[in-house]
């Protein structure tokens, strides 16, 4: 589609999202691509001779160094996902490996599209509708808090002279998907209350296709520098459709329900003990998780359509796909 283009970088290209961004811009790029993976991470076997691995680690500012070389737009993805893990070890990787990414990208002139998440705006999903302007609220556990120092350093870059995009995906879907296919059929497999309070708000679901899609439009649109921009699919599902529908795929019993007040005693009853003393396990609820199961998911992604972006990938097509990986990992 476009003519001879410049090096890309992604990081965190094996990912979850990282995958399906490699995939985009095979399609819709001609220049060579970089992954910086860690050392060990599965490499799809179907990418072409134009896809460059560099094996490395985010937090090595060495290695973002090699891996960017030549490299004229750098997709930031590589993070620790997720609502695990202790407030240094977020610090550490996903804000350190950041101030790397911005690091490298100001001496060579690159520009950076970061991908962050809604959960940086912390308790300001309880309170209403969250725009792009929506001062950001307090975080709600260590995935967000470190979401909110990614953003800190993205605007600081922009006041550099860098050119950024920060885009703020919601609930991301998918085959692989950590929070919302892994540790969602793990709950209803084992018939732990996946809904708090009914499940009736807006799940606010981001289909990973129609994510990386935005996210190459963004790096090729020279008005989203310097903007934030929210994303989702705008689909009409509640989180008791999508985790009832999950639960038909796997041929589980339907999603159990918890009382708001009961899930919240629970995480500020449990989330401490795993923060201490377990740091590796996910503690069984968060209020990072509860901030998005928990209230309605309002987030106006009309500045992403104003981009001329929509979904392409439809609801019942990822299901299938869905339902497919649930077989291929028998979950």
């Amino acid at each position: 589609m476009a003519p001879q283009d410049g090096g890309v970088l992604v990081t965190g290209g094996c990912g979850f999202l990282g995958r399906a961004l490699v995939n985009q811009l095979l399609r819709h790029t001609s220049g060579p691509i970089a992954v910086l993976a860690l050392p060990h991470e599965a490499v799809p076997a179907h990418w072409p001779s134009r896809v460059k691995l560099v094996r490395g680690d985010i937090t090595r500012l060495h290695d973002v160094e090699q891996a960017a070389q030549g490299c004229e737009r750098i997709f930031h993805l590589a993070a620790l996902v997720g609502d695990g893990g202790t407030c240094a070890q977020h610090e550490r990787v996903t804000v350190g490996g950041t101030a790397h990414v911005f690091d490298v990208a100001l001496r060579q002139g690159a520009s950076v599209v970061l991908t962050t998440s809604v959960c940086a705006y912390g308790d300001a999903i309880q309170r209403g509708a969250c725009h792009e302007d929506t001062p950001l609220g307090q975080p709600q556990g260590p995935y967000g808090q470190a979401k909110q120092g990614q953003e800190k350093l993205a605007w600081r870059f922009r006041d550099q002279g860098g050119q950024v995009c920060v885009v703020r995906p919601a609930n991301i879907i998918g085959p692989g998907s950590g929070p919302w296919l892994l540790d969602a059929a793990h709950a209803l497999r084992q018939g732990l209350p996946a809904l708090v309070g009914g499940g009736h708000g807006h799940a606010a679901l981001a289909i990973v296709d129609n994510v990386a899609d935005f996210l190459v439009l963004a790096s090729q649109t020279a008005s989203a520098h310097g903007q934030a921009f929210n994303l989702h699919d705008g689909l009409p599902i509640t989180w008791r459709r999508y985790f009832t529908d999950l639960a038909a795929l796997m041929g589980a019993p339907p999603p159990r329900s918890s009382p708001r007040a009961l899930a919240y005693l629970g995480a500020r009853l449990v989330e401490p003990i795993y923060r201490r003393f377990l740091p590796a396990r996910r503690p069984p609820v968060t209020r990072e998780a509860l901030n998005l199961i928990a209230w309605d998911n309002q987030f106006p992604t009309d500045k992403a359509r104003s981009l001329g972006w929509a979904p392409v990938v439809g609801y019942p097509q990822i299901l299938r796909a869905i339902q497919q990986d649930i077989q291929a990992r028998g979950l």
